[in-house]
């Protein structure tokens, strides 16, 4: 169970603002770019990209070499020491890579990571969100809607998509503009709509990793005989069973904006699916915001050296993150 909760949502920006491991204070973290002091991490040449489980993939661009890394043990391979600086950039890969495709040595930090809004949805998640939209309404569609979904299918992916669709249905003659115009722009405001939920979800926070920071750290210290009684150890105790709550609510929140077009599919019902989909759309904001810097900051953690002192605010600043019960409500 989540802790006892607060009513309302604080501003993310001022609650309990998180400490990244190591940090001195007054430095800029997370950095403006990915400005590695390592020779060899600082050439162009290089570039990390995500793998289909996960994994960072560490490439030599123009060259053969793909090297799949463990983020956990990335810096052995990569000769970084722990707790320095480019240990915490390399450690801030892998929730960069769920906001680009691709980290070169040099690059912009994404915005998201520096507490920036979200740009908006690419194309791809567009053309996923009419895809899925148009198979819910199909089923209950009159000819103009029907028409103009079958339009919709033939319709290259894009941002005009909607409009090319529309043209295709006026100038076969067969329906009045004034018409389907006004469905155009029904089913544009729901497809983004949508769209904005699959890129919410995207391109929430590295929670997967976050977990296994959490339960390593756990494993090394309540095996340390030095630390398995001391209150660091009671609040890893603590929230180890509960820091998945954050990615089960992102999922669930995804599958409450799936559902929601099966369940109201029709199209006389475009303008109530909009407004679902953009309430979903904005809990997941608000749960990536509240979320973000606390899961990056538990990725910069290393369990053997990082000062048990920062261990112990980041279980206390989770702690104090999993109470915002409103955050966590069934979508």
């Amino acid at each position: 169970m989540v802790p006892p909760a607060v009513a309302t949502l604080p501003d993310p920006l001022l609650y309990d603002p998180v400490h990244f491991p190591g940090v001195v204070e007054g430095e800029e973290w997370p950095p403006p770019a990915f400005s590695f002091e390592s020779p060899w991490l600082r050439t162009d040449d290089l570039a990390f990209e995500r793998g289909p489980d996960g994994q960072i993939i560490f490439v030599r661009r123009f060259e053969a070499l793909r090297l799949v890394l463990d983020v956990e043990n990335a810096h052995s391979a990569l000769d970084v020491q722990p707790g320095s600086r480019d240990f915490r950039l390399l450690r801030l890969i892998p929730s960069a890579l769920r906001l680009v495709e691709v980290v070169i040595p040099g690059d912009p930090m994404p915005p998201a990571l520096r507490g920036q809004p979200q740009p908006t949805p690419p194309e791809h998640m567009l053309y996923a969100a009419t895809t899925a939209l148009v198979s819910a309404l199909s089923r209950g569609a009159g000819a103009a809607g029907q028409a103009y979904l079958d339009a919709l299918r033939r319709t290259p992916p894009g941002i005009a998509m909607f409009e090319s669709a529309a043209a295709r249905c006026i100038t076969s003659g067969a329906f009045e503009l004034e018409r389907i115009a006004r469905l155009a722009r029904a089913l544009q405001r729901l497809a983004r709509a949508h769209a904005e939920v699959l890129a919410a979800h995207a391109a929430q926070p590295d929670y997967a990793g976050m977990e296994r920071m959490v339960k390593a750290t756990a494993r090394v210290l309540l095996r340390d005989a030095h630390w398995s009684g001391d209150l660091i150890a009671q609040a890893l105790r603590q929230v180890t069973p509960l820091v998945g709550v954050p990615r089960e609510t992102a999922d669930a929140l995804r599958d409450a904006a799936v559902a929601a077009l099966d369940q109201q599919g029709s199209l006389s019902a475009v303008a109530v699916m909009a407004e679902r989909q953009a309430l979903l759309r904005d809990r997941l904001t608000d749960l990536g915001l509240f979320w973000r810097r606390a899961a990056a900051a538990w990725a910069s953690v290393h369990p053997e050296s990082t000062d048990r002192r920062e261990i112990d605010l980041l279980c206390r600043n989770l702690l104090r993150r999993l109470k915002l019960k409103p955050l966590y409500e069934p979508g």
